[in-house]
């Protein structure tokens, strides 16, 4: 018999591992070119007719009579656009600024990915994302942050022009977890129900297309395009619902947010779609540059919201309504995941999306959590998790989201007051402020300048870091119901720039720019990396899958097999 040396080993090891990893990105380097857009997501879109196709594209699934009940209002099914995918479509009518997911869902930020390991990610899900910065994810990352949104932000076709819903922004709140009494801190995201509105009225049945960025629509000068309406009772026998799931606070200890029937849901009925997209273990490695010029790595927060195997590289990330906020209990577990029965979608490459079920195990009842099995390798990992937490060693007990609704903190200290009477270190002011078009010009020519406010800048891209210099309170004024209002303040505000801000809205380096603001044109914000997703001891472990995951994909078991044979 014939024994490899070490360095034999360790060189099929690379081999066979860089193989592994990279299999994404030759997957999908073949795949159609999408037009990235920077404010918004890439997607593929027409020239002529402005329309942009969702990437949920597997829409060919065998047909079960009446998936979606009487009560729903939602559904995921074939889109009306040629070669769209799935679509989702409302099945009330509903009136311009109603909401069109009542309870919202999450949203994951994504922090500065590592460029050396993030390749498979960057080809295979950034058709998914959005700019953190619509999404209040400006501080989380230093160098960038996307933001994952599913439901109808990753489920929904686009339009240039005639889009029909418009995304709202995400609540921010730890559920009373925190940081230093919570070994559960840091395991789920804080920014929760996101919402999308009509942007005019709608009829039942009409498809729902949202817009992918401001870019899209400033750059090209594109038609409407054509509404698309389906019938609603073939609406409700093919297509999926999409509300069967509402949030809320779970019934179990230090899980922070939960997955609660809206209505009672018969056994063996599908609760939710899982729509998936793959990506590698290896993309989710994040590389923190901090300002000291110290590097660390860490691993993404979306981990938690994958699914995997103990014995793949590969993650799987469900984006439809709900599903992320499901919760592991092996003992009560009520609904399961099974691939879309008689289809071709029973994964055998890693070049295309797939779709699960998440079908109930038995009668659930209205307002009832639903839990799934998450497998023994999640439950172990968990509990090890907890048995050896401790606090983090850097004491930050404040959060930014508590503050700003804190009435203690309704009155801004000036920067002389933080002299003696500092904000936590974690800490920092931020004002919503937007530069004219083309000031940039302007302020490089002098050192100093004064800008005007406007209402219309309190928008989540325009938030920015900014230092109190004075504050003064305005004349009572009545309001029309005759009472006075007292007590309104006015601050004037040295504006600066932060990580990430669009070049058109830097103020150059030398420059100080002042402007006054009201009170509710400035939040408190935490600084980068100091959110509870950043903890160094916070929980990361995929969800198992278990069986059901594809034994061709479990690749780190081949490896081993190989490694043993070399042995």
């Amino acid at each position: 018999m014939t024994f490899a040396t070490s360095s034999q080993i360790i060189r099929l090891a690379i081999v066979l591992l860089y193989a592994v990893l990279t299999s994404n990105v030759a997957d999908a380097s073949s795949s159609a070119s999408v037009n990235e857009n920077t404010t918004g997501k890439s997607h593929q879109c027409g020239d002529k007719d402005g329309v942009c196709m969702s990437s949920s594209d597997q829409a060919d699934v065998p047909i079960q009579r009446n998936r979606a009940s009487a009560e729903c209002t939602l559904v995921m099914a074939p889109s009306g656009l040629e070669n769209g995918g799935w679509g989702i479509f409302t099945l009330t009518p509903r009136i311009k600024d109603e909401v069109l997911n009542q309870y919202g869902d999450v949203v994951i930020q994504i922090t500065d990915p590592n460029p050396h390991t993030a390749a498979g990610m960057r080809r295979l899900v950034w058709d998914y994302l959005w700019e953190g910065q619509l999404l209040a994810g400006h501080y989380e990352g230093f160098q960038r942050v996307y933001s994952a949104v599913p439901g109808i932000g990753s489920l929904a076709n686009g339009r240039t022009k005639g889009y029909n819903a418009v995304g709202g922004y995400p609540a921010v709140g730890n559920l009373g977890l925190d940081r230093v009494f919570s070994p559960g801190a840091g395991a789920f995201t804080h920014y929760e129900n996101y919402t999308w509105t009509a942007s005019k009225d709608l009829d039942a049945g009409d498809e729902i297309f949202i817009s992918y960025g401001e870019h899209w629509m400033n750059e090209r000068s594109l038609t409407d395009g054509t509404a698309w309406k389906r019938d609603v009772s073939d609406l409700r026998q093919f297509g999926y619902c999409l509300d069967n799931i509402i949030p809320g606070t779970s019934l179990i200890e230090h899980a922070g947010r939960g997955a609660f029937a809206s209505r009672d849901l018969e056994q063996d009925s599908i609760i939710a779609p899982v729509p998936l997209l793959s990506l590698s273990i290896s993309s989710l490695e994040i590389l923190k540059e901090r300002q000291d010029g110290t590097v660390e790595k860490a691993t993404q927060l979306l981990l938690n919201y994958c699914y995997g195997h103990a014995n793949s590289s590969t993650l799987l990330f469900p984006y439809s309504n709900g599903v992320n906020m499901v919760n592991h209990h092996s003992a009560k577990a009520n609904v399961k995941l099974r691939w879309l029965e008689g289809s071709e979608l029973i994964p055998h490459s890693l070049n295309a999306k797939y779709m699960l079920e998440m079908v109930a195990l038995r009668d659930i009842s209205k307002g009832e959590e639903i839990y799934l099995d998450y497998g023994s390798d999640w439950e172990e990992a968990w509990k090890t998790h907890v048995d050896n937490w401790r606090p983090d060693p850097v004491d930050v007990k404040h959060y930014a989201h508590k503050m700003n609704t804190d009435a203690n903190f309704s009155v801004i200290r000036t920067l002389e007051e933080q002299h003696s009477n500092p904000y936590p270190d974690s800490i920092f002011t931020s004002c919503y402020y937007k530069l004219e078009p083309n000031a940039i010009d302007k302020l490089k020519t002098t050192k100093q300048s004064v800008g005007t406010y406007n209402p219309s800048m309190i928008a989540p891209r325009n938030l920015r870091p900014c230092l109190v210099i004075q504050r003064r309170e305005l004349p009572a004024s009545s309001s029309r119901e005759g009472r006075e209002e007292h007590n309104a303040m006015a601050y004037t505000v040295h504006v600066l720039n932060r990580p990430t801000l669009d070049a058109a809205q830097r103020i150059p380096r030398g420059h100080r720019h002042f402007v006054n603001v009201p009170r509710n044109a400035i939040l408190f914000s935490e600084k980068t990396y100091t959110s509870d997703q950043h903890l160094v001891n916070a929980f990361r472990k995929e969800i198992g899958l278990g069986d059901a995951f594809p034994e061709q994909w479990e690749d780190l078991k081949l490896l081993s097999s190989q490694m043993a044979q070399l042995a």
